[in-house]
């Protein structure tokens, strides 16, 4: 590695609808993606194991050129970048369940994300600063994450009935990275608009390293750079990627 790059971390493939985002939108600035999937998902872990994983995948990662950090995960964002950003001088960028823009719209908001997301302060302190805008309903599909990160290949595999909860509601809110691939699914189901921090956190990327963005269909991009412990998995993610 010769250039320093813009590493995205995830605990599986959900974080490439990030890498995808900021490719489109700043196509040629160099990405490395970093996707720990043998032990994906993180959602159902502990604090403590989630923070144990994150920081040995960022001991990794320190030893990239890096330019900064996109922590494409709200779990690993929602229990432990603070500490990240203790111990690394880089910049580190987190994503967060889009719910201010969400409740902005009022009515019944269903927030979907898994269980650590949910149980984690930061989370809790968002949902409570944008309550009084609209009636929030948190729910985890246990294993959804998980069904995801098995059928990437093959979508039509999951059926939502299984792992969505009954009810109308004007709008859902995905705080995990996995679920945006059900994004029009989902939609459907409900009937209703869907959100998602993906345009969030590459919107504070390109303000923090001061990228414009160029949507020129003329502007090559840059091929991302796969890291992890199977080269078919890293396959599998640069396949996927093209797909999006």
């Amino acid at each position: 590695m010769t250039e320093n790059y813009i590493v995205f971390f995830d605990s599986g493939v959900g974080g490439v609808t990030v890498l995808r985002e900021c490719v489109k939108r700043y196509p040629t600035e160099k990405y490395l993606y970093y996707g720990d999937n043998e032990n994906a998902p993180y959602g159902n872990r502990s604090k403590e194991e989630i923070t144990g994983l994150a920081k040995r995948a960022f001991e990794e990662i320190a030893c990239m050129r890096v330019r900064a950090v996109v922590i494409a995960c709200n779990t690993v964002t929602a229990e432990c970048v603070d500490a990240l950003r203790k111990i690394y001088s880089f910049p580190i960028v987190g994503i967060e369940p889009a719910i201010k823009p969400a409740a902005v719209c009022g009515g019944k908001v269903l927030l979907l994300a898994t269980r650590a997301t949910l149980e984690s302060e930061r989370v809790k302190r968002l949902i409570a600063a944008n309550a009084c805008n609209a009636e929030i309903t948190v729910y985890s599909p246990e294993n959804l994450a998980g069904d995801v990160e098995r059928n990437i290949e093959n979508l039509d595999n999951i059926r939502l009935s299984s792992h969505l909860p009954k009810g109308e509601f004007d709008s859902v809110v995905l705080g995990c990275t996995h679920y945006i691939y059900l994004r029009e699914k989902i939609a459907s189901y409900y009937k209703c608009r869907v959100f998602d921090g993906n345009a969030g956190t590459v919107d504070h990327l390109g303000k923090i390293l001061n990228i414009c963005s160029k949507n020129d269909e003329k502007t090559e991009q840059n091929e991302p750079y796969f890291y992890g412990k199977s080269k078919k998995v890293n396959q599998k993610a640069y396949l996927i990627l093209k797909r999006l």
